[in-house]
């Protein structure tokens, strides 16, 4: 299937890439995502480069669908290593927030009760 250069964008911004992360994440340069972008981009660009950025955003979790992209569900191996990741981020803030001091009401309010 032949992407569009709207389909790339609507990817990218769907899966909230900027033009250089979904350039690295290809191997190819910003330029040439700026060229695939372009209304008439596809045919200034070789079709194995459209491919590896193709690879690249379905990597990423678009699914390329008739004339649009959405994302790709997750697999439950995936939604396992995000809940353990989010498990090990609130563990950091918890031990984070236990070096501090406690609040107390004065912490709280100004002189002003606000």
């Amino acid at each position: 299937m032949l992407i569009t250069p709207e389909q790339i964008r609507a990817a990218r911004a769907l899966l909230r890439l900027e033009q250089d992360e979904l350039a690295r994440r290809a191997q190819v340069s910003v330029v040439t995502i700026r060229r695939l972008e372009a209304p008439d981009g596809l045919t200034k660009v070789a079709p194995g480069t459209v491919d590896e950025v193709q690879r690249a955003l379905e990597a990423a979790g678009a699914e390329f669908v008739d004339r649009g992209v959405r994302r790709r569900p997750r697999t439950a191996a995936e939604i396992e290593t995000l809940r353990r990741k989010i498990h090990a981020i609130a563990a950091r803030s918890a031990a984070m927030q236990a070096k501090l001091p406690p609040f107390t009401e004065d912490d709280l309010y100004d002189e002003n009760g606000l």
